[in-house]
């Protein structure tokens, strides 16, 4: 029976930051009249206030935002695709919901026809402005709804390629947990991602399933996007079925790629903890061997797999195989500014690595200033960001976000908020 510590289910995030860097910058053409060219210099804007009028700033970055949107729409697909990253750039760099709510439609038509005409770079292009665009805006559930019948007729479309789909199949998990409305419609788009990323389950005789490398990433993006819609759930509602999703998951553990075993684990554990807090008495089926199966991922030297892939699978499953025998979450404190936060719960690490991998190297910036994130995470209302004169002047992008976080506050993100009134697991 797994022993389980007294840590609560706190709401928070994991502070391993994934994706991003400032090499976001080299991969977008240079032009000095166009959008991209605003890339390079937000860097600095947003770490050394003290050299440049904030004022002149953000209308210089405004306006390279209308270049983008411009760029955007032209006939020309590369040209549209640079565009789109360009966008995906300024707003993982910059803060600006004010700006982006008067231009909501604009995008969201842009990124709605990129899906749905564009091929390949474009359409992965589109999908993550999708995911941006909603983490900007106060409410996206308006976003959500326009873009949902495109975001899901192309994860399931199984002509299209694996990696537009896995994208897609990311910005489809992002905008169900910022906007999906009820919980009915969660656990609806956790069956689209459910019917796609099983497929990476062992065959009944045990062994592992035989796909590409490239399928692969889509099960793991499908995976994780269900991992992090499930935060959403009730305790109640992950008991109901809690033992046939430790069997898929740990079938899982046989998959040649680390990045799915590793989010197989992760999803597990989330899941348990859950369980634990909804029945302190549970235990999964066949405990023993899951148990076994974990300390052998933990603990892994096998040769064919690089040493990188050890090193990160091990260092994984030691945190896994804590959370399932003892119940005990992780405990890491990530610092941004003059703030910290605490994560002591793989609820919230779930979330957190999730967006991480969505916000990259913008992810310290954001937990900062942006209302939808700080709402996630229960850091409050935005702290005042010193001017370049050392006062505590706030921009007024900033004002208004304070302004209006009181009355357009999210309520849909918190399970505990939402109408489980028809919802079923």
């Amino acid at each position: 029976m797994p022993k389980k510590s007294k840590n609560t289910r706190a709401k928070g995030g994991k502070g391993r930051i994934e994706g991003g860097s400032g090499s976001d910058d080299d991969s977008v053409f240079n032009d000095n009249a166009s959008v991209v060219s605003m890339v390079g210099s937000e860097t600095s804007t947003i770490q050394d206030d003290n050299q440049v009028d904030e004022s002149s700033s953000e209308e210089t970055f405004e306006n390279k935002l209308k270049d983008a949107i411009e760029l955007a729409s032209e006939k020309s697909a590369t040209t549209r695709t640079k565009g789109l990253e360009a966008l995906c750039q300024g707003l993982i760099k910059r803060y600006a919901p004010d700006f982006i709510e008067g231009r909501k439609a604009t995008i969201c038509d842009l990124v709605e026809r990129s899906m749905k005409k564009g091929k390949g770079s474009e359409v992965q292009a589109a999908a993550k402005l999708a995911i941006l665009l909603g983490v900007q805006l106060f409410d996206c559930e308006e976003v959500y709804k326009e873009l949902r019948p495109t975001l899901l007729q192309i994860v399931s479309d199984k002509t299209e390629s694996p990696n537009s789909r896995a994208t897609v199949a990311s910005a489809l998990a992002g905008l169900c947990f910022l906007g999906g409305g009820e919980l009915a419609e969660v656990v609806s788009v956790m069956k689209v991602l459910e019917g796609i990323y099983t497929l990476s389950a062992a065959k009944k005789d045990g062994s592992a399933s035989t796909v590409s490398p490239e399928t692969v990433v889509l099960h793991t993006s499908c995976l994780s996007g269900w991992a992090l819609l499930s935060t959403l759930l009730t305790p109640g509602q992950i008991y109901e079925k809690i033992n046939s999703r430790v069997s898929v998951l740990q079938s899982m553990f046989t998959s040649v790629d680390v990045d799915l075993r590793i989010t197989a684990g992760e999803t597990m554990v989330l899941l348990l903890e859950s369980v634990y807090d909804h029945d302190e008495d549970f235990e999964p089926e066949n405990f023993d061997e899951l148990i076994s199966s974990l300390k052998q991922l933990a603990t892994d030297s096998s040769k064919s797999r690089s040493k990188k892939d050890r090193k990160e699978q091990r260092s994984s499953f030691r945190d896994v195989l804590r959370g399932v025998e003892e119940g005990e979450g992780p405990n890491e404190n990530i610092k941004f500014g003059k703030e910290t936060l605490k994560i002591d719960s793989w609820f919230t690490k779930i979330q957190y690595d999730w967006f991480c991998k969505m916000m990259g190297a913008g992810m310290n910036y954001h937990l900062s200033v942006n209302s939808m994130l700080r709402e996630i995470f229960e850091l409050g209302a935005p702290l005042n960001i010193l001017d370049a004169d050392g006062s505590n002047k706030l921009t007024k992008t900033q004002r208004n976000a304070a302004n209006q976080q009181a009355f357009k506050m999210r309520t849909q993100v918190r399970s505990k908020n939402r109408d489980k009134r028809s919802a079923v697991f």
